[in-house]
């Protein structure tokens, strides 16, 4: 069996209260806290394979009774696939706020869909950073061209290290290994 071209990685909302609510998805799933952003913004994750599968962030201003989601994410399989939905969504008149970056632990393209709702594409890369880690690329550049870029920038960040070193530390903190 192939690698699927794209499948659904990690979803992100807002949150009334962030205490709360970890405490709820660390206990109910499993989830441990991967990463956090200043105050408003927490990563959660349960498996090493993924840098996270849920965010939170904080600050929720709409009532209680309405549903309001932050973002779906896709997994794709290649800088190329990834160059495919960016030039698919560039042609999509209706999508608002397309931008590419890279979050050290992957390539992005980010966009609003045609009712607000945030989408991402991206590809892994084998690095980890802590996150939130965000930095403008250039999809018209080449695969070498990216990865040295990206290179680059992370080899400034002092969290810098093998994404499969971190995946180990999270399976042995998840008592997966």
């Amino acid at each position: 069996m192939t690698q699927p071209r794209v499948s659904l990685s990690h979803a992100g909302f807002h949150v009334f209260d962030m205490d709360k609510m970890i405490d709820f998805y660390v206990r109910v799933f499993g989830f441990k806290v991967t990463d956090r952003g200043e105050d408003h913004l927490v990563f959660l994750g349960a498996d090493p394979k993924d840098h996270h599968q849920l965010i939170m962030i904080g600050g929720r201003n709409t009532e209680k009774g309405a549903v309001h989601y932050g973002h779906m994410a896709f997994r794709v399989d290649s800088l190329d696939t990834l160059r495919e939905i960016y030039a698919n969504a560039k042609a999509e008149k209706e999508l608002t706020d397309l931008r590419t970056m890279t979050h050290g632990n992957a390539w992005s393209v980010y966009f609003q869909d045609p009712e607000g709702n945030t989408a991402e594409a991206f590809v892994d890369t084998p690095w980890y950073v802590q996150q939130p880690f965000l930095e403008p690329i250039d999809l018209d550049q080449s695969d070498e061209e990216i990865w040295k870029y990206t290179e680059e920038l992370l080899s400034k960040n002092e969290t810098l290290r093998p994404i499969e070193e971190w995946r180990k530390e999270l399976s042995e903190e998840l008592g997966l290994s």
